[in-house]
């Protein structure tokens, strides 16, 4: 498997979705991490984490900053 990198850390699920719709519109795969735990306990404690395959982190900082 890829090493992972993370990009972007969201205390609301629904941001992170919307971030890893852009991403994935550029043809980056995306992976959200604790997008089940935040849903149950939200708070800064259960982040939901966006990662991408190292590779692809440039490219996906650029969609990130883009505006």
């Amino acid at each position: 498997m890829a090493e992972l990198v993370t990009i972007a850390e969201f205390d609301n699920v629904n941001q992170a979705h919307v971030l890893k719709a852009r991403l994935q519109s550029e043809g980056i795969r995306v992976y959200l991490l604790n997008e089940n735990l935040n849903s149950i306990l939200p708070g800064a404690f259960s982040m939901v984490k966006v990662q991408v395959d190292l590779n692809d982190s440039f490219r996906a900082m650029d969609v990130l900053y883009e505006d």
